[in-house]
């Protein structure tokens, strides 16, 4: 297959069909620092060394795993925790309650549409993540806090296993 220069359609002959070439244009790159999973909803989520993230479906064994097509990962930025915790907000990266914990990549500023790929994996910004009302059993104030910095949720392109220390990039 030949490189692209910008993201576009190529015509890979040898198969007849087209694919994207993301592998040229890298806009900004960070990395996985966390991963967590969590099989009842309304809980917190732990902690794991990897997980499998399926095309059109979800993280594997996450309870918000097949539930909606849009919203199948969520995405939160660690250095938020870190700023919360700074602040004298008791909270876990557990009790967030979501899947993946990115640092170096500006996520509350992401449009809708733009592609990250992590590890193996293509993820596409669908919306911003709200603070839902389970976030105010950690503290009343989390809620407002957090608004317009609560990460995302995106859907799943490309699946595939991810492990934190994974390299996390802005692909268009």
């Amino acid at each position: 297959m030949r490189s692209c220069r910008k993201p576009r359609m190529c015509w890979e002959r040898s198969k007849r069909s087209l694919v994207t070439d993301y592998t040229a244009m890298v806009f900004s790159s960070g990395q996985l620092t966390g991963i967590y999973i969590g099989s009842r909803k309304g809980e917190g989520k732990n902690f794991a060394e990897s997980a499998e993230l399926v095309a059109d479906h979800g993280v594997r064994g996450d309870s918000h795993a097949g539930k909606n097509p849009d919203r199948q990962v969520s995405l939160f930025a660690a250095e938020t925790l870190r700023e919360l915790q700074t602040e004298g907000f008791k909270v876990s990266a557990e009790e967030l309650s979501a899947n993946l914990f990115t640092e170096n990549i500006q996520l509350d500023s992401l449009a809708s549409g733009t592609r990250l790929g992590i590890g193996e994996t293509i993820i596409e910004v669908v919306e911003a993540r709200k603070p839902c009302r389970i976030i105010t059993r950690i503290d009343n104030r989390l809620p407002k806090r957090l608004y317009g910095r609560c990460g995302l949720l995106g859907k799943i392109i490309i699946g595939g296993i991810v492990r934190a220390g994974d390299s996390v990039e802005i692909l268009e």
